[in-house]
């Protein structure tokens, strides 16, 4: 059990991402093509979607989750979060709660519900994928005292 397992925002999950950005780059290209070049909408708009490519692109870097032999650490956009296995007093998966426009993704999707000294921590399938979510509950479920029967 001291194997150490690390996990990055899926790939498959970026490609969405960049893809449902693809309008920003194009309605300003038909406006030009339509003969109405405004250059405060085309900038407005680049401005936009350089911000909004930045964002994506820095929270998919920027994600990893790490399950070692003590603990489960997860690094998000804005900050680092690690809990150690005996902290964590309950463990459920459920269907994701009504977000998958929110976040682009295919639902339905799943989300792993740790109980942590009185507060949630949750962890989706969205960043992860499908099969590294398996991974994470299925490690999790082996690890976390009493939540073997969660991960199913």
């Amino acid at each position: 059990m001291s194997e150490r397992q690390t996990f990055r925002y899926a790939r498959g999950r970026l490609a969405r991402n960049m893809v449902g950005l693809l309008p920003l780059v194009g309605f300003p290209l038909v406006l030009h093509e339509l003969g109405r070049t405004d250059p405060v909408v085309i900038t407005l708009f680049g401005i936009l979607a350089a911000t909004l490519v930045v964002g994506v692109l820095g929270s998919a870097a920027r994600f990893k989750l790490t399950l070692d032999a003590e603990a489960l650490t997860v690094r998000g956009r804005l900050r680092k979060r690690r809990v150690p296995y005996a902290d964590i007093e309950g463990m459920a998966v459920r269907r994701g709660q009504g977000k998958p426009s929110r976040f682009m993704g295919p639902p339905p999707f799943r989300e792993l519900v740790l109980d942590v000294g009185g507060r949630r921590m949750v962890i989706s399938s969205l960043p992860l994928g499908e099969e590294a979510f398996e991974a994470v509950a299925a490690t999790l479920s082996q690890r976390v005292p009493g939540a073997a029967s969660a991960a199913s």
